[in-house]
């Protein structure tokens, strides 16, 4: 990966959360986990981020240009994108970028984000899905929402979990002790480390990366063939489909 930046690619350690401002570039190499990951906070200006991976950009404040395969895409305070292949970055803005070496994803915006979840989570939190994998077991972005005065159970997540805080204050609880959280904060959490988001006197809103997933549509069930009828019975009741030649 060539990037022009102010700092160098460093290696963190994989046993504690780590928490960064936004204020500051910060280039992180998390090849040695199992899900092979790359992250840029706020890194300005750059060039040629890797080809044979895909990108996942996240805007906490100002505006970022993203150019990629020929287009120039506007990404502003509160909006997201997933971008396979190589692309360049202009601008200042507040801007996490989260890189899946080796993998090729699909070309997705959207955003801003909604102040509250669609889907229930630990205790009274909210989530979202805001890019959702293509297929079971890939890749996909989580939005996340505190209720003010929130305190979640002390859990863990088997794969590597990169997030930004868009807005709220709080901490979060770890063995190593308390984080704290602003909007403008960046984490890393490696797998398996214990944690707990809390939030302040304020709701915190917060865009979580994860690696892998274990829902969305399979070749055997998916809605385009679930909702497909022959002879009054729904195809997905037939046997497999042949891969595509």
């Amino acid at each position: 990966m060539a990037v022009v930046m102010a700092v160098d690619m460093h290696t963190p350690c994989n046993e504690k959360m780590s928490v960064f401002s936004m204020n500051e570039a910060v280039a992180l190499d998390y090849r040695q986990t199992d899900c092979s990951t790359q992250v840029l906070i706020s890194p300005g200006d750059t060039q040629g981020l890797d080809a044979d991976s895909t990108h996942f950009i996240v805007v906490q404040s100002g505006e970022v240009n993203v150019s990629h395969d020929g287009s120039v895409y506007r990404l502003r305070s509160g909006q997201f994108g997933c971008f396979p292949g190589a692309l360049s970055l202009r601008g200042n803005a507040r801007t996490l970028v989260t890189t899946s070496l080796g993998y090729k994803g699909v070309t997705l915006m959207g955003g801003p984000i909604e102040d509250v979840g669609r889907l229930r989570y630990i205790d009274g939190c909210t989530s979202s899905v805001l890019i959702s994998p293509p297929t079971r077991g890939e890749l996909c972005l989580n939005f996340l929402h505190l209720p003010l005065q929130t305190s979640q159970a002390l859990h863990t997540h088997p794969t590597i979990r990169v997030g930004l805080i868009l807005s709220g204050d709080g901490h979060c609880d770890t063995h190593q002790g308390l984080l704290e959280f602003r909007a403008g904060t960046a984490f890393v959490i490696p797998p398996g480390v214990a944690h707990s988001f809390q939030s302040g006197e304020e709701n915190m809103r917060i865009v979580i990366y994860h690696p892998d997933s274990d829902s969305g549509p399979t070749h055997t069930d998916h809605t385009m063939l679930n909702r497909t009828f022959v002879d009054g019975k729904t195809a997905k009741a037939s046997a497999p489909m042949p891969h595509a030649s």
